[in-house]
């Protein structure tokens, strides 16, 4: 219970130094993203970050086989999720321009390498 509360506040204090730094690299550079994009990508890139650990702190707890398929089924609705959310954002501005995609896979990256640690730093405790 106490990791997953840790989780959330350091994921959250993790994208609000994100909003700052981010904001402030689009308005004191000549960066072609909209603040509102870049906004909108890393409200979701937290979403989804915390569904895919929800489920993956889930898996960890349980017993190795069933817990591998939570493991892995927290993956798969990774994928899906970031899936959806770039076949979305795509339909509504018809336009993905090699800023936006980019900064998400920065963000991806970010939060990935973030996710990715609590977890194994969990698998070593447990």
């Amino acid at each position: 219970m106490i990791d997953r509360i840790r989780f959330v506040w350091q994921l959250l204090v993790l994208a609000s130094i994100l909003v700052l730094t981010g904001l402030l690299l689009i308005f004191y550079t000549e960066l072609n993203i909209h603040p509102y994009d870049f906004l909108l990508s890393l409200g979701a890139v937290t979403a989804i970050n915390l569904i895919t650990y929800l489920i993956m702190y889930k898996g960890i707890l349980k017993n190795d086989r069933e817990g591998m398929v939570y493991v892995l089924g927290g993956i798969g609705i990774k994928f899906l999720l970031y899936l959806l959310f770039i076949l979305l954002f795509w339909l509504v501005s018809k336009n993905l321009s090699n800023p936006f995609i980019v900064t998400f896979f920065a963000l991806y990256l970010i939060f990935t390498f973030f996710t990715a640690g609590h977890l194994l730093k969990l698998l070593k405790n447990k």
